[in-house]
């Protein structure tokens, strides 16, 4: 057995050694084909003020730090960086053919990652003078490297310190105007979060989008005005076109007339401007709001919905995808109709809690629970969330998902935490103020806004209140695993350069692994309940 293992050991060395080689030798070859490149000025990193940068210094206040990627060979420059929450460290790119991906060497974990920051796709490579930029709002050590040469020893190291709020809700400043049934949208370019579309306390649909400054604590009201008066119920995520970020809005219903649209608009936040996208939402058009919605690799998902004419749930999935402006019903669907539902994407899945039946114009919350893969098409079911709910958000949160209050008609303010990896819900610190169709969204790592809704005795409310999360959320359940695993694999590559003054260079590489693992995980998460909550009864035709 020493002697088999010992063979395996050496056969997996050399694997690497000759991945690394080749890796190496492109990286080499490309350069070669790059007579130029060393001959350049060298880039001359410079901060916010214009001033040289100052690498690995923690900083008293908000700052700029600046780190090369591929200056002087495969490496990060300085590869290790001290910062201070709420510091951005900016990337700037040397060489062409690199990435910045967060998560430890060769294992992309999804938090930041070039070249826009938004739904991580670690694959993606930048050119010579490209700028990325994050903003750390956590304390903790992250991790990164180039995807292309981490197997090479490219990587980095970001050591942010300080901390956040003390973990739980607190009250923010007010909306200018109470309102309901608003989508929210964290816009990370700025910072800021954003009530988008919605209707006021007399049920008067508002003209304006809402901006929340959470340094300065208030809200404004902003100049640009919706093309049209069916922003009830809207779905909005933000997807970039051609590297700009927007807030993209489709579907949406005019309380008075019930009229339903597939319009989409978006919002620029930068320039405060909205535009029509000449791409209605099909489902839209025939009459349907928007169900579950969110975002993997800049792709807009909807997930089921609620016919109103037909006053049925809807169980299509489709896929929009900016610039090209298209959209594509997916062969897979949901196993069930469902309206309202709470979702939000987590590493390459998108996951359901909850969610209305909705049948002749009745909503009835479940306890449904999915998860879908957009690569794959396919659908299967998770552990039910142990409450029934809908019209409210689930939020991805430090990997997990939270999915807020909501239950129709009378709101709750519990919020349940599902952990993809345990598969399994725990209970989370209640909301301030119970709240349905209420503006909700995260920046993904230390807080979650919400605001406006309907509180518990069914009158629109203006209140914000705002989770500050340090680190994992709590509770979380802890487990134990074992696994064993046996693999083989074999590889070969080829790598051409051409030496003209544009230089092109191409890889292959082919691979098979065959691999069988067995796993025992054991978990004691926190107790889900002390009481259970009775299924809701079906209530009257609502008005959406």
């Amino acid at each position: 057995m020493k002697r088999l293992n010992a063979v395996r050991g050496i056969f997996w060395l050399a694997i690497i050694f000759v991945i690394a080689f080749l890796v190496r030798a492109e990286s080499g070859d490309r350069r070669a084909s790059m007579p130029h490149a060393k001959s350049a000025p060298s880039i001359r990193i410079l901060d916010q003020n214009g001033q040289p940068a100052v690498n690995g210094v923690p900083s008293a206040t908000s700052q700029i730090v600046d780190v090369a990627v591929g200056k002087g060979g495969d490496v990060f420059v300085p590869d290790t960086v001290n910062i201070s929450v709420g510091d951005t460290v900016r990337w700037t790119w040397a060489e062409s053919g690199h990435s910045v991906t967060s998560g430890p060497p060769c294992v992309p974990d999804s938090q930041y990652c070039s070249p826009d920051d938004m739904n991580c796709f670690p694959g993606v490579t930048s050119e010579v003078g490209h700028v990325y930029t994050h903003t750390f709002s956590q304390s903790g050590t992250y991790a990164y490297h180039c995807i292309v040469h981490c197997i090479i020893g490219m990587t980095g190291v970001v050591n942010v310190s300080g901390g956040c709020a003390p973990p739980g809700w607190s009250a923010g400043g007010n909306l200018p105007f109470a309102g309901v049934r608003f989508a929210g949208a964290y816009f990370q370019a700025n910072g800021k979060f954003y009530a988008m579309g919605g209707r006021d306390a007399s049920n008067v649909e508002f003209t304006h989008p809402f901006e929340y400054d959470p340094v300065a604590n208030t809200w404004t009201t902003k100049s640009a005005s919706y093309p049209d008066a069916s922003t009830n119920n809207i779905a909005c995520s933000v997807l970039a076109d051609a590297g700009t970020p927007y807030i993209y809005c489709v579907g949406g219903s005019n309380f008075a007339t019930q009229a339903v649209t597939g319009r989409v608009f978006r919002y620029d936040p930068v320039a405060d401007s909205i535009s029509v996208v000449a791409a209605p939402w099909p489902d839209g058009t025939a009459g349907t709001l928007p169900g579950g919605f969110s975002v993997f690799n800049n792709k807009l998902y909807i997930l089921g919905g609620f016919n109103v004419a037909g006053g049925n749930g809807t169980s299509a999935i489709w896929e929009f995808t900016p610039g090209t402006n298209t959209w594509v019903e997916k062969t897979a669907t949901l196993p069930v109709p469902l309206g309202y539902i709470p979702t939000t994407t987590i590493g390459s899945l998108i996951y359901t809690g909850g969610g209305a039946d909705i049948t002749g114009g009745a909503l009835t919350d479940t306890t449904n629970s999915f998860k879908y893969d957009p690569v794959g098409d396919s659908i299967t079911t998770i552990t039910s969330i142990p409450r029934a709910t809908s019209n409210t958000r689930g939020l991805n949160l430090n990997g997990q998902m939270w999915v807020l209050g909501g239950q129709f008609p009378t709101p709750s303010n519990e919020v349940d935490i599902y952990d993809p990896l345990l598969n399994s819900w725990s209970l989370g610190p209640p909301m301030l103020t119970a709240r349905r169709n209420a503006a909700m969204d995260t920046n993904g790592t230390s807080h979650i806004w919400a605001a406006g809704g309907y509180d518990d005795t069914g009158v629109a409310n203006n209140t914000t209140e705002i989770l500050s999360q340090c680190g994992t959320p709590s509770p979380t359940p802890t487990a134990t695993a074992t696994a064993t695993a046996t693999a083989t694999a074999t590889a070969t590559a080829t790598a051409t350069a051409a030496t003209s003054a544009t230089p092109t260079a191409t890889a292959t590489a082919t691979a098979t692994a065959t691999a069988t693992a067995t796993a025992t995980a054991t978990a004691t998460p926190t107790p889900i309940r002390t009481t259970p909550t009775p299924r809701p009864r079906p209530t009257p035709p609502p008005r959406p």
